[in-house]
């Protein structure tokens, strides 16, 4: 089964966590400190890989179906995400939703990186 990184509104108590269905969680993590964390246009988070000099930013794992994956959750993702392989904070890789590299009517973004967390950007807006 696919391990998918999940950041956002899908993750437990979030207003989309039944997106993941019955999939179990594997951890409540961070991804390795090498991600810029941005909300988009304010809906959405998302992550892209800098390198050096990004942030950890929390969230968690859950080992889904390429069922589920395929039919329900990436279907309810946002045009501005892409799918792809992140870095956890213990060196293992993981599915992960992305920002999109090229995208031309991506809404505005705002660096969220400090906060590292989505639900800390919510609690704040």
């Amino acid at each position: 089964m696919p391990r998918m990184f999940l950041n956002g509104t899908a993750m437990s108590g979030g207003a989309d966590h039944h997106l993941v269905g019955g999939a179990p969680l594997v951890a409540r993590t961070s991804t390795a400190p090498r991600y810029r964390f941005h909300a988009v246009g304010g809906r959405y988070p998302a992550l892209e890989d800098v390198g050096e000099g990004g942030a950890a930013v929390e969230g968690e794992v859950y080992d889904l179906s390429y069922e589920q994956l395929r039919e329900v959750l990436l279907p309810g993702e946002p045009d501005g995400l892409e799918l792809g392989v992140i870095e956890l904070a213990d060196g293992s890789g993981s599915l992960a939703m992305v920002l999109r590299r090229e995208y031309p009517a991506l809404p505005e973004l705002t660096d969220i990186s400090g906060l590292a967390s989505w639900r800390a950007y919510q609690e704040r807006s």
